[in-house]
């Protein structure tokens, strides 16, 4: 009977293992970061379209009401727009045309300014 000893010494095949195991936990942190912040940025993205479309519907609500000299529709309207957003109205040649903006952030790193806007013809009455 022969006995052979199952351990290596450093430079080894069972090293080499321990060595091969430290850089699959090391790729596996990078992938599980990368998707993390590919995630993120995803999620952020699509709230960016959904604020945007939230700015140009409201923007298109106070410009038909204040194209129709609807003041108690305008007030409604106001009430639709986005949390902390401003509101520009501008009547000139006959049309209305308002501008819906809001500050969107992702939290402390990057700030980007959404915006709706609508033009609408004044109506006569």
């Amino acid at each position: 009977m022969s006995h052979r000893c199952c351990r290596k010494t450093a430079g080894g095949q069972n090293g080499g293992r321990h060595k091969q195991r430290g850089m699959v936990t090391a790729e596996l942190a990078i992938g599980i970061l990368s998707t993390t912040m590919l995630a993120i940025g995803l999620c952020w993205g699509i709230s960016l379209i959904v604020v945007h479309t939230e700015c140009a519907d409201a923007a298109a609500q106070i410009a038909r009401a204040e194209a129709r000299g609807d003041v108690d529709a305008t007030v409604q309207a106001r009430q639709h727009v986005p949390n902390g957003a401003t509101i520009a109205i501008d009547h000139t040649d006959g049309q209305v045309g308002v501008t819906v903006s809001v500050p969107v952030s992702l939290g402390h790193v990057l700030r980007i300014q959404v915006s709706g806007m609508a033009v609408m013809p004044k109506e006569s009455g």
